[in-house]
């Protein structure tokens, strides 16, 4: 497995007068760090002029979950297609056409990444393009700077999704807190679980196991399953999440319950999202407490990753965020899952700074966390 290097900072002057001439800058994003290939282009006007996805729904449906070598090689089959088919949506003639390409190096699924890295690095070394390394955190978090221009650093983000649950502090590019983290899983990955212990299906055969528990918790009585909110009787005073002994105790209840019919399915469902996202809540105003001491300039909380597609959440998140005269912002839904434009605008924001990777030196990074990134200072003509 390769290690992650040292990025920097490459000042390239074969490409100094397309930076600063004054029709838009392209950026392609490529994401493939986990399951779905994804790819976009955007403008330097914030403009997503293509978006294609490949999704590995059959494989995930066969084995039950992610295979990290199965995936990759689905990767490697479905890239060259939607990167072509990017190319025809966005209306440019060919690669040449683009500034720069920007790729997930981390964090994420060594076999995967190392797909999208390789890609990235031969467009821009055949096309003489900008290359760029994008943290696939980073990419989450900017997002909603490209669907809503008016989110100045800092802010606040909640980052929950299948692989990573943070409360993070942006500050500005490469320049964050990291707040709290989960000592064990994540909450996706907790939805994930308990949709397949409660053994939950749909008419609709491309749902993830978040959006088969809150389907089933709409037609639950929440208060059904005593729960106990995860860190509740400690006061803690930092940020931290833990969901093991939350999904633990579903585990008891629903060996108590067996056989499992349609109703307590539901009860089930409800209650441990009730205690899931209330774990959530609890931490984040905690976050917002310790943000507003620090950085009284916060204005908006962002809640961005899968998980932020739950309506539930988004209710109760838009209630605190009001409560502490905050604004909250949530990416529209498909937004919230692992994307190409996340990946193209966090790149695009790197480079109108004047970032450009080395793309010989760039090795991807199972493990790359936020807090390691070094602030981008604004590029100064």
């Amino acid at each position: 497995m390769l290690q992650a290097t040292n990025r920097y900072i490459v000042a390239r002057t074969a490409t100094a007068a397309r930076f600063f001439s004054h029709r838009p800058k392209y950026v392609m994003g490529i994401e493939t760090s986990c399951d779905d290939t994804a790819v976009a282009i955007v403008d330097s006007n914030g403009k997503i002029l293509s978006e294609v996805v490949s999704s590995q729904w059959a494989l995930l449906q066969k084995w039950k979950g992610i295979v990290p070598a199965l995936a990759a090689r689905s990767h490697e089959e479905n890239l060259p297609l939607v990167l072509n088919e990017a190319i025809v949506q966005s209306g440019l003639s060919s690669f040449k056409d683009l500034d720069a390409v920007a790729v997930t190096s981390g964090p994420g699924l060594a076999p995967c990444l190392n797909v999208g890295l390789s890609t990235a690095i031969d467009l821009a070394e055949k096309h003489d393009l900008d290359f760029l390394a994008v943290n696939h955190l980073e990419a989450h978090a900017l997002v909603p700077r490209l669907l809503n221009r008016d989110i100045p650093f800092p802010f606040l983000v909640l980052l929950v999704s299948g692989g990573h649950c943070s409360l993070v502090l942006a500050k500005d590019i490469g320049s964050y807190d990291v707040l709290g983290s989960t000592v064990d899983d994540s909450v996706g990955e907790a939805f994930d679980k308990v949709a397949r212990m409660l053994e939950l299906t749909s008419e609709s055969t491309k749902l993830h196991g978040g959006a088969l528990v809150e389907e089933a918790a709409q037609r639950g009585n929440e208060r059904a399953f005593p729960l106990t909110e995860p860190m509740k009787k400690k006061k803690r005073k930092d940020c931290d999440f833990s969901f093991a002994g939350l999904k633990t105790a579903m585990m008891r209840h629903i060996a108590e319950q067996q056989p499992l019919d349609t109703a307590k399915k539901q009860d089930l469902a409800a209650s441990f999202q009730r205690t899931a996202i209330a774990h959530l809540i609890t931490r984040t105003k905690l976050a917002c407490d310790l943000s507003a001491d620090t950085q009284p300039r916060v204005q908006h909380l962002v809640v961005c990753g899968g998980v932020a597609a739950n309506t539930s959440l988004r209710d109760k998140i838009a209630a605190l965020a009001a409560s502490r005269g905050l604004t909250a912002v949530f990416p529209p839904p498909r937004y919230c899952t692992d994307n190409g434009v996340m990946v193209a605008w966090a790149g695009m924001e790197r480079y109108l700074r004047g970032v450009r990777d080395d793309p010989k030196a760039t090795k991807y990074s199972p493990r790359w966390p936020l807090d390691t990134l070094t602030r981008v200072a604004p590029h100064e003509a």
